[in-house]
C-alpha cells in the first residue's frame, strides 16, 4: 500500500537527520514517568507539541491500544504500535522488497528488546535502502497517527532520553503530520459502520461475489486488520476501508470492535468475586461475529459469560472453567458440534453438563441427533423477524437447565 505524496499530503516530508545528540538539561514540560490519565486528543496533541524540544519516548495508551512515539529534539522519529509491530513492519518490509536481516527478527521476537533497540536496527535498515524504507516508515507512521487520532480516551507517559549511540532515521515535523492526516480523518468519520484502521472483518456472505475471491476470504477470518487487508490488496488504507463500509452496509461483512486491551479488560477483586457469584455460561463458535453478538445478549441479562473460538480446546476449559450450561454450533473446524458432544460425555463428571446445539441447519436428522446426545437444540435466527423468538427460547432453555 503505497501512499504518494499527493495522497497524503506530506510532499515536504522528511528530513534526515543523525539521532544521537545528547539530551539538553532544560525544564520537562511533562512531568517524567507519571502517567497521565483521562485525555483527551486535543491534550494529547497539545502534550507532544510541548516535547517537541526534547528528546525521549511518549507511551500512549487507549482502552483497545497501545503506541510508543519517539521524539527527537522538534521531531518524530517513529511511532510504534505495541500489539502488532513485529508483523506490520515485516509485511511493509517485505511488500517494498526490502531485505530484511534475520537477526533484525530474532532480536524483535525477544520479549527483552527494548525500544531504542528497536530504532537502532530500524536505522540499520533504514541504511541499507534508504528509498524503500521511506516508503515503508512513512505509511506506518501515518497509519500509526490516523489511528490515535480515531481513539477518545488516552492516557500518556514521558520518559527522556539519552542517546549514546548513533541513529538515523528519516523525521518528520509534528504539524506537518497533521495537515497530511485531516482530511483522511474526516473521510474516516463518515463511514457507517468502519471506525478504526485496526478493526478486523469477518465474511458473512459466502455466496456472494466477492467472496469468490479467495484473497478477499482470506483477510476477512475475523483476525486481519483493515490496515493488513490494504496491504495484502496493495490498496490505499482509506480507500480499502470505503469498500469495506460499503459491503458491511450490504451485509456483506461485519466489522468487528475493537478488543480491549488486557488490562482494561481486566475486573477488580470484587468485580471478580461478584462474577463468581452469577451463573456461567460458554458458547463454543468459530464465528467472532456470533460469539459477540450471543455473548452480548447473555451479559445484558447478568450471566457470566465464557467465550471460546476453538472447539478442540472446549473440553479442556470446560473442566477448567466449570460453566453451568453450554451452547455450540455444528459446523466448527477441528472438531463438529456432534463430535465436540461425544468427547465431552467421555468425560465422567460432565455426563450431566447441559449442552445446546445452535445451528441454522435447522433439519430433522440434527433434531434427531441431538436428542439422542442428551442435548437441546436452537435454531439461529435467519433475518431480524426471527430474533425475538430466538431470545425467548434461550430465556426458556436457561430457565430449564439453570434458573
Amino acid at each position: 500500500m503505497t501512499q504518494t505524496s499527493q495522497e497524503n499530503g506530506a510532499s515536504n516530508l522528511p528530513t534526515e537527520r543523525s539521532v544521537n545528540q545528547p539530551i539538553e538539561q532544560s525544564i520537562q514540560p511533562v512531568p517524567i514517568g507519571e502517567i497521565i490519565q483521562n485525555l483527551s486528543l486535543p491534550h494529547v496533541m497539545v502534550a507532544l507539541k510541548t516535547l517537541m524540544s526534547h528528546t525521549g519516548i511518549v507511551k500512549i495508551d487507549t482502552p483497545h491500544l497501545s503506541w510508543e512515539i519517539f521524539i527527537h529534539s522538534g521531531s518524530i522519529a517513529f511511532i510504534e504500535d505495541k500489539s502488532d509491530f513485529l508483523p506490520t513492519i515485516t509485511r511493509k518490509l517485505k511488500i517494498q522488497k526490502v531485505q530484511i536481516p534475520p537477526e533484525f527478527l530474532r532480536s524483535l521476537s525477544k520479549k527483552a528488546i527494548s525500544s531504542l533497540e528497536t530504532y537502532q536496527w530500524l536505522g540499520k535498515i533504514y541504511a541499507q535502502d534508504r528509498e524503500n524504507c521511506l516508503v515503508v516508515f512513512k505509511e506506518i507512521l501515518l497509519e500509526n497517527l490516523l489511528a490515535i487520532s480515531l481513539e477518545k480516551k488516552f492516557s500518556l507517559q514521558w520518559q527522556p532520553l539519552n542517546l549514546d549511540r548513533q541513529i538515523i532515521l528519516p523525521i518528520w515535523q509534528l504539524p506537518d503530520l497533521e495537515k497530511a492526516i485531516a482530511k483522511v480523518i474526516d473521510q474516516w468519520q463518515t463511514f457507517s459502520h468502519v471506525r478504526h484502521p485496526y478493526q478486523t472483518v469477518q465474511l458473512l456472505d459466502p455466496e456472494c461475489k466477492i467472496a469468490q475471491v479467495p484473497l478477499f476470504t482470506q483477510v476477512t477470518n475475523g483476525k486481519c486488520r483493515i490496515s493488513e487487508i490494504a496491504d495484502r490488496f496493495q490498496q490505499h488504507i482509506t480507500r480499502t476501508a470505503l469498500k469495506l463500509d460499503k459491503l458491511a452496509e450490504n451485509r456483506t461483512v461485519a466489522i468487528l470492535p475493537l478488543p480491549l486491551r488486557s488490562t482494561e479488560a481486566s475486573l477488580d477483586l470484587e468485580e471478580n468475586k461478584e462474577s463468581e457469584s452469577r451463573l456461567k455460561v460458554m458458547i463454543v463458535d468459530d464465528s467472532p461475529v456470533l460469539l459477540k453478538q450471543f455473548g452480548n445478549l447473555l451479559t445484558s441479562w447478568g450471566y457470566h459469560l465464557i467465550l471460546v473460538s476453538d472447539s478442540a480446546k472446549a473440553t479442556q476449559q470446560i473442566l477448567s472453567d466449570k460453566p453451568d450450561i453450554v451452547f455450540m454450533d455444528i459446523n466448527m473446524p477441528n472438531l463438529n458440534g456432534f463430535e465436540l458432544i461425544k468427547q465431552i460425555r467421555r468425560q465422567p463428571s460432565l455426563a450431566t453438563m447441559p449442552l445446546v446445539l445452535v445451528t441454522s441447519e435447522n433439519t430433522i436428522t440434527n433434531n434427531f441427533r441431538a436428542k439422542w446426545a442428551n442435548c437441546r437444540f436452537l435454531s439461529k435466527p435467519r433475518s431480524s423477524n426471527d430474533i425475538p423468538e430466538f431470545r425467548e427460547q434461550v430465556k426458556l432453555i436457561l430457565q430449564d437447565f439453570i434458573v
